[in-house]
């Protein structure tokens, strides 16, 4: 499991329904612009928002779309009972893996309940793991869990660079979920990345993967410098200070400028936020340096 996967975008309706032609149609661009894989259901993908019986549905569009290419859904979920659900569903479909988070709404949960935890979810399911480390909103996964527990490997979105690299160096795959690590996190041994921004930037976010994994100094450097452009992008709207929800809430009412599909706004009750015609302007100026690589 390698390459650039993209935690694409969930399609709203105003009327906060599931948008299901818009996400299918999302997907297929995303395909069609040569990226390794989608990952629907994740943080960009709002997939704590969606019940069982949508995600059924999403899932069953996307695996209709999508060609040779990985289908990895994520389950964000408080129920094991839930998480088993799905899982039998996906039993023979053409997904490559189940990305699952830890269930986060008791907390603290020990390492040694994590590693139950997984064992129960490993032992229902068909398709390999990737347990999804993202402590902002979950529960940290650590090394510790990571080496015994049954799973693929994990997507590390701590936004630590130290946090991949402590997982790499005990032998455990990583999907890189933070964009600006990309480069530097394939080039130190990462699989790839399960990245947002290829959203807007698929062609490109799958260069930098392609640039970085050669091994070649020069390569990694030209894979940063793209990273540094499609961040010049995004920092037009996406204002210090903001947490992940206010972030994804930006980049989506902006997508509408980037991305030929109607992906609608956030759904209720999260918030989409909405940046200033000159922030906008200021977005679409930078990433036509993006667009030209």
């Amino acid at each position: 499991m390698q390459g650039l996967f993209v935690p694409q975008f969930s399609a709203f309706k105003k009327n906060n329904e599931v948008d299901f032609a818009a996400t299918k149609a999302h997907g297929e661009y995303l395909v069609s612009q040569g990226v390794s894989g989608l990952v629907p259901f994740g943080t960009f993908g709002e997939g704590s928002s969606l019940s069982l019986r949508e995600r059924i549905r999403v899932t069953e569009d996307l695996a209709s779309i999508i060609q040779d290419r990985a289908l990895i859904p994520c389950i964000i979920s408080n129920s094991l009972g839930d998480i088993w659900e799905y899982l039998a569903f996906v039993a023979d479909l053409p997904v490559q893996a189940v990305m699952v988070i830890p269930p986060s709404y008791f907390r603290p949960i020990d390492n040694e309940s994590l590693i139950t935890f997984y064992k129960a979810v490993a032992e229902k399911s068909k398709h390999p793991i990737v347990a999804y480390n993202i402590p902002s909103t979950s529960l940290k996964i650590d090394v510790e869990v990571a080496t015994q527990i049954p799973i693929w490997g994990v997507k590390d979105s701590s936004g630590n660079f130290d946090s991949a690299l402590d997982f790499i160096k005990h032998g455990v795959n990583i999907l890189l979920g933070s964009d600006n690590l990309l480069a530097k996190g394939i080039a130190a041994g990462a699989k790839g990345g399960i990245c947002g921004l290829a959203n807007f930037f698929p062609a490109q976010m799958v260069k930098i993967y392609q640039l970085a994994s050669s091994g070649n100094a020069e390569n990694i450097v030209a894979a940063q410098d793209i990273v540094d452009k499609i961040y010049k992008a995004v920092d037009s709207i996406v204002k210090p200070g903001f947490n992940g929800v206010q972030s994804i809430g930006a980049l989506k009412n902006a997508s509408r400028h980037f991305i030929p599909v109607n992906v609608g706004d956030m759904r209720s009750p999260l918030p989409t936020y909405r940046s200033s015609e000159d922030e906008i302007s200021a977005m679409i100026e930078h990433a036509k340096a993006v667009y030209a690589i």
